[in-house]
């Protein structure tokens, strides 16, 4: 199983809309993500009520899109916002991938633990 992993420090958001053509499902959020100034994960957020496509790694470009219906935004944008450290990982085989957080105390808050 080849897993690729990164922490993510940098994100940029961007929303579409228009293209309403019956055979294909356009996402409607895109969420890029970057280590530094690596863009390493694309997130799509596709309605909820349509097929989502399969998760995808672009071994050329090396970057992963993961896929996600438009329920889960308001989950990940929360996350990118007030946690610290995120990070990322995609299983190429499974192509399955995550976003997750550091770790962390139980009960902190909204104050995040330093574990340098």
């Amino acid at each position: 199983m080849n897993l690729l992993t990164s922490e993510i420090n940098l994100y940029w958001v961007h929303f579409q809309s228009g293209a309403t053509d019956q055979n294909t499902v356009y996402p409607r959020a895109l969420v890029k993500c970057y280590h530094d100034d690596n863009f390493v994960v694309q997130m799509n957020f596709y309605p909820d009520n349509k097929n989502i496509p399969e998760n995808h790694y672009d071994k050329r470009n090396k970057l992963v899109y993961l896929r996600y219906p438009m329920s889960m935004y308001p989950n990940v944008i929360d996350l990118l916002r007030n946690e610290k450290p995120i990070y990322f990982s995609y299983s190429v085989s499974l192509k399955m991938g995550h976003l997750r957080t550091g770790k962390e105390p139980i009960g902190e808050g909204p104050n995040d633990a330093d574990f340098n």
